[in-house]
């Protein structure tokens, strides 16, 4: 009889799987340009829904909340100040706008949440892990620059303008669409404001800036500042200006002390 023997040419070859790393992202790599725009209209859709939902809670309790707004006001001119009316749609804008803005403000986590679930599949695990942290600075960050407006900033702004450098014969009563207006602008300009940290911190990890460069340019970067402060601040007077530009400027130095942890590791 013939003897068998085992044909090594048609053994498969065996197969090594490589580490589970090394293939992270496999669903990502075979989806389409029209699944992807499925999933970033997913993500909006999301945000949508949370904004509306936390916009009619915020019209529910439209009274509770003009009262928090107004309480400033209060504070300085005393519980019987009250405000006037020009035109006749404000006092229903008033609480339009009242959600809105408490809307935007509870649903910016929860949209840049949503927002890095649809990128940090795209990314290794290390940067996706970095960008939650960020995300979480970045919330965090907006929070206490508009807990700082509220706290301290905005209510003594009114007390400039209202009390410190008004004429003794002029009656004190704001439109209360105006109110709004600076109450809003001001809250919203400091959130945003204290991003600062978090812009150059992105552009110090994809090597844009330098701690060498900005250590170097420090006075161009003062000046910077203090302009920024000076436009951004709602009032002409200096210590409007003020209130923002000495956040700013710790806010700087925190920056600085990031990027020199980063360029460390």
């Amino acid at each position: 009889m013939p003897s068998k023997k085992k044909n090594l040419s048609s053994t498969p070859p065996p197969i090594i799987s490589a580490p589970e790393e090394s293939f992270p992202h496999d669903r990502e790599k075979f989806m389409t340009l029209g699944e992807h725009l499925e999933e970033l209209r997913s993500v909006l859709i999301r945000s949508i829904l949370v904004f509306t939902v936390f916009f009619v809670v915020a019209l529910y309790f439209g009274e509770e909340l003009h009262k928090i707004v107004i309480k400033p006001y209060k504070n300085i001119l005393g519980e019987s100040a009250t405000f006037y009316q020009i035109k006749l749609m404000a006092p229903f804008m008033v609480y339009l706008r009242t959600g809105f803005m408490v809307s935007i403000l509870i649903t910016f986590p929860f949209a840049l949440a949503f927002l890095w679930g649809f990128v940090s599949p795209a990314l290794e695990p290390r940067t996706a892990r970095l960008g939650k942290a960020l995300i979480a600075f970045s919330t965090i960050l907006f929070w206490l620059g508009v807990w700082l407006c509220w706290a301290q900033a905005f209510e003594s702004f009114l007390k400039i303008f209202l009390v410190t450098v008004r004429p003794l014969d002029i009656e004190t009563r704001l439109p209360i669409d105006e109110y709004y207006d600076v109450f809003f602008n001001m809250h919203l300009i400091f959130g945003l404001s204290f991003q600062l940290p978090v812009i150059m911190v992105l552009l110090a990890a994809v090597g844009i800036l330098k701690l060498s460069f900005l250590l170097k340019h420090w006075r161009e970067a003062f000046i910077g500042i203090a302009f920024a402060a000076a436009v951004l601040s709602p009032g002409p007077d200096v210590i409007s200006m003020l209130m923002l530009f000495v956040p700013l400027l710790v806010l700087f130095g925190i920056s600085l002390a990031l990027i020199a942890i980063i360029e460390r590791k």
